[in-house]
């Protein structure tokens, strides 16, 4: 991080002395006289040198200066100084300039720099050009956004021309309306037959009645419908490209690290013959045939010798029945980088035709592998903190948003955390079945989850309703009818992401839980696909109701075996290596498929939300109203505030803090404990690593106290 930090700074002041150089050599070539001795012999040297190519070094130095201050935009604030700088000399330059016409004083700066802008430029063009350049900067150290300010004024400007428009048509009917009911009163009085005349001026008015209410329709469908809209799916150069992901070891090295994993085998007694060397990006598979009578067991039971002898941290074996061999998985001492990018622009994924198809990674022979949501058709997905599993998540989402329009797909995107999914906080993808479309934005708090699956629960309902009345039986049937007759709307697909499950069961694990296994038990007909994803694979969090109705798992590296059975119902998981390596199970195949996840930076995340939020697709959906609201949510971490006040006292009366302490105050164990979580998450109470004594902030509490009496 330190040398990074350095790195920036350097670059940053190479920039700053280009850009110096830069100015000062042009100054000198077009004013030398005015730049002194120095500045004169510079000039009558390169001049004498280059002649007029002397002019292309000042701007080859400024296109470095440009490069190394684009490396350097990490450094913010130093880079801030600068461009405050530059403003403050640009000033004084323009002040300067209208000083010859009796306004402004430039001062020192003004008075030296003023004569290179007029000989070069002139008074005109030097304006314009010191404007621009000072807008420019201007925005950068307010952190504006010039083209959203130009496409606000603009699209401000549209709008006004219409609705003046509008209105201009609305009187020119008003007028006109006037004039037909005068000409009509002259004919009445000519004619004084009003009998017969109301029923033809009653259809008349029901005439226009309907001529009124049937475009509303329409606008309303107008309104809804955005398929004319000219959206753009994300381009892949906007990925960036890894290395290729079929490089391996050598193939003297592949047979001298087989004939060292038989030789190991063989010190145990355990004689065997090396088949097959399948070689992959991160692991290479021995696949090995026992001589008779030798069992797997014996295998297995030597895992750790061999990974010892293979000079690896771990290994995996597997069985193959196809080819009635032992598959040995050894990584490899070199890992390739999987980028998301090598896995999209395989034919596989190209050709799928499914809007939810997911780029999970690449098999342990190299080649994409490619899975379907709609067909799973919930996934979980769990592992050890640092294994791979946020990055998992991104290149899920970014496979769908590769793949699908907005009006075609929707995120429900729960992120208690608020760290890892904030970052499409600006697609028009996002979903919330609890506001309108153009508030919809990333869920955080987790009484806001609770409501929004409930919610979502209802819309299902809802849909299954729609669907029976149109004698369809699932979403795909629907929008095929829809396509057909044109009758409604078709109805998008939404994928709900829940990043941090644990965090969520925490707080309110009754109704977070019932929601969760009534969508997934039903929700797949009607186009709803649940992915949990949690670091804390136990079964307080995974219980047995998530896994019976999520047939489709991904296990990322776990701390133990245990783990790994709650996410898989089998061992394995805890012997892959991190870093993406995971294990894939289908509701399909009865053995998990091991794989290594695509690599996908928040960088190229965050550059492809830009790219398609610039192109300001309309976010456009119709929440289901129904009567419910957050207050009316009840979680564990509502009865546990009630508490917290009288806790609080307790503790200070006390000078202590302990479970047994509560619940002899306030009268359950399960009381107790929510309590003390409560506490703890409010960092009233802490407990130091590697010690079993609660320490408490009595200056917060009391602060606490104070402000809430």
């Amino acid at each position: 991080m330190a040398s990074s930090k350095s790195q920036n700074t350097n670059r940053l002041l190479i920039g700053t002395v280009c850009a110096f150089l830069s100015f000062f050599l042009l100054y000198c070539l077009i004013s030398a006289k005015s730049t002194g001795m120095i500045g004169e012999a510079l000039s009558n040297i390169m001049m004498g040198v280059f002649g007029f190519g002397s002019y292309v070094i000042p701007a080859i130095l400024l296109w470095f200066s440009i490069l190394y201050f684009r490396l350097a935009l990490q450094l913010r604030t130093r880079l801030d100084l600068v461009f405050s700088i530059f403003t403050v000399v640009l000033f004084s330059v323009m002040f300067e300039l209208f000083k010859s016409y009796g306004h402004g004083d430039g001062g020192w700066i003004g008075v030296n720099l003023m004569p290179f802008f007029m000989k070069f430029f002139g008074f005109y063009l030097s304006v314009f050009i010191i404007s621009i350049i000072l807008i420019f900067l201007v925005t950068r150290l307010l952190r504006l956004s010039t083209r959203k300010m130009i496409s606000y004024f603009w699209f401000s400007l549209i709008e006004d021309i219409k609705n003046w428009r509008a209105n201009r048509l609305e009187k020119q009917k008003e007028k006109a309306k006037i004039i037909k009911n005068g000409k009509s009163k002259e004919i009445k009085k000519e004619e004084p037959v009003f009998e017969q005349e109301k029923p033809n001026i009653v259809e008349s008015e029901q005439q226009e009645k309907k001529k009124q209410t049937v475009p509303e329709p329409k606008e309303i469908r107008e309104k809804i419908d955005s398929k004319g809209f000219a959206y753009k799916l994300p381009t892949l150069n906007l990925l960036r490209d890894g290395g290729d992901i079929n490089v391996v070891l050598s193939e003297d090295a592949l047979h001298e690290r087989a004939e060292r994993l038989r030789q190991t085998l063989a010190d145990f007694n355990i004689e065997c013959s090396v088949k097959d060397i399948i070689p992959g990006p991160v692991i290479t598979r021995y696949d090995i045939i026992l001589a008779p009578g030798i069992k797997i067991q014996s295998v297995l039971n030597l895992s750790d010798n061999i990974s010892l002898a293979m000079k690896t941290s771990a290994i995996r074996i597997v069985p193959v029945p196809e080819k009635s061999a032992v598959g040995i998985e050894i990584p490899n001492p070199r890992a390739s980088l999987v980028c998301l990018k090598s896995i999209l622009e395989t034919e596989d994924f190209i050709s799928s035709k499914s809007l939810l198809t997911l780029a999970l990674g690449t098999t342990t022979e190299g080649k994409g592998y490619i899975a379907d949501l709609a067909k799973m058709p919930h996934l979980l997905v769990a592992g050890a903190t640092g294994a791979g599993k946020s990055v998992g998540i991104h290149g899920i989402i970014l496979s769908i948003l590769y793949k699908a329009r907005p009006d075609e797909v929707k995120f429900m995107l729960i992120d208690p955390k608020r760290v890892e999914l904030t970052v499409y906080q600006d697609i028009p993808h996002l979903y919330d079945p609890c506001c309108m479309a153009e508030d919809a934005k990333v869920i955080t708090q987790p009484k806001n989850a609770a409501s929004a699956l409930k919610r979502l629960v209802s819309i299902m309902e809802a849909r299954y309703e729609k669907y029976a009345k149109h004698v369809v039986r699932n979403i795909d049937d629907y929008n095929k009818k829809m396509s057909e007759t044109g009758e409604e709307e078709k109805d998008y697909f939404i994928v709900v992401i829940i990043d941090e499950l644990a965090d969520l069961m925490l707080v309110a694990s009754k109704e977070i839980e019932d929601s969760i296994q009534r969508l997934a038990q039903m929700a797949r007909a009607v186009g709803i696909h649940l992915i949990l994803a949690t670091q804390r694979p136990s079964t307080n969090v995974i219980t047995g109701v998530i896994k019976a109705n999520f047939p489709a798992r991904i296990a990322f590296q776990t701390t133990s075996n245990i783990d790994s059975r709650v996410i898989l119902d089998t061992i394995g998981a805890e012997d892959l290596i991190g870093k993406g390596d995971m294990l894939f199970l289908t509701p399909a195949e009865a053995r998990p498929v091991r794989l290594q996840g695509a690599f996908v930076s928040t960088k190229e995340a965050s550059t492809v939300v830009r790219f398609i939020a610039e192109q300001e697709f309309p976010r456009i959906y119709e929440p289901l109203i129904v009567e419910t609201s957050v207050s009316s949510v009840s979680t564990i971490e509502d009865k546990a505030n009630k508490d917290l006040i009288p806790a609080l006292k307790l503790i200070l009366e006390r000078r202590r803090i302990s479970q047994d302490l509560l619940k002899a105050n306030f009268g359950s164990s399960a009381r107790a404990t929510n309590i003390l979580s409560v506490l703890e998450m409010r960092e009233f109470i802490s407990k130091p690593e590697g010690t079993n004594r609660w320490e408490i902030n009595f200056a917060k509490i009391e602060e606490y106290i104070l402000e809430n009496e």
